[in-house]
């Protein structure tokens, strides 16, 4: 299952369709990686993907599961982060660097999907320490003893390895990226229990983020080893229907995952 299509999606199409996409979509993401700092071209991402433009939208969505632009912003995102943390460049020179001409819409989109602000996330290496980091993150895992409203339950599958913390977070706004609705973290594989969100349909995603990870790191930019995510409908969870989610290494159309790790712990659900 890619990252954000469901096994459902999938079966929609022949296997040599659902890979001849996959190709397309792949060769399409590849100019987005290499051109970031360029506008958004629809009519040449079609042409790569040799996709007509009607079709190629639709067809990005099944692969990535999401849209061109907001694929794009992610690959900006992802960027900006690696500017900000390894650069000593101003903010606005890391915003015309990936492509954004107004430091507003940059600062707003990186906060979008960040979680946090440009220099927020900047300074959080220097002001996030080991023991405070621990205090929030198992505050976050025992969220899941406390849930209110109504619930839903589901479960984490996938490889034994690699170990690692599994974020299980809920999204209600068309995209898993950005703050979750609701989440929980997760020590192994297993069942999990969040706030449920209501609109008839939701994403919901787990990120396993390997124990080895160092601190630096894992607060900053999140190093992902293994990714999952399901579109989910009310209508099937309120029918009995439990989620699961099989944990799979990302592949090159997988959207960045972009949230700094702060961003998760503050909110508990």
């Amino acid at each position: 299952m890619n990252l954000i299509k469901t096994e459902l999606a999938a079966a929609a199409h022949r296997p040599d369709t659902v890979e001849a996409y996959q190709a397309s979509v792949a060769r399409a993401v590849r100019h987005l990686r290499e051109q970031l700092a360029e506008p958004l071209d629809l009519d040449r991402l079609a042409e790569i993907a040799a996709i007509s433009k009607y079709h190629f939208v639709r067809v990005f969505d099944q692969v990535t599961g999401t849209t061109p632009q907001h694929f794009l912003s992610c690959l900006r995102m992802q960027r900006a982060k690696e500017l900000l943390l390894n650069s000593k460049l101003p903010i606005t020179e890391v915003c015309l660097e990936v492509g954004y001409s107004s430091l507003g819409s940059f600062s707003t989109t990186f906060r979008q999907l960040v979680g946090l602000g440009p220099q927020e996330f900047r300074d959080t290496p220097r002001k996030l320490d080991a023991m405070q980091f621990s205090k929030a993150l198992f505050g976050f895992v025992a969220a899941r003893y406390r849930v209110r409203g109504p619930r839903l339950v589901g479960e984490v599958t996938g490889p034994a390895r690699p170990k690692g913390f599994i974020f299980v977070g809920t999204f209600n706004k068309g995209v898993p990226q950005g703050i979750p609705y609701s989440g929980t973290v997760l020590l192994t594989r297993g069942s999990f229990r969040i706030k449920r969100p209501v609109e008839p349909e939701f994403y919901l995603m787990a990120v396993l983020v390997p124990f080895t990870a160092d601190l630096k790191t894992l607060v900053a930019t999140l190093p992902v080893g293994l990714v999952a995510s399901l579109r989910v409908r009310n209508a099937d969870v309120d029918a009995g229907q439990q989620p699961c989610l099989r944990l799979r290494p990302i592949t090159p159309t997988d959207p960045p995952i972009v949230l700094a790790l702060p961003a998760l712990p503050l909110k508990p659900y």
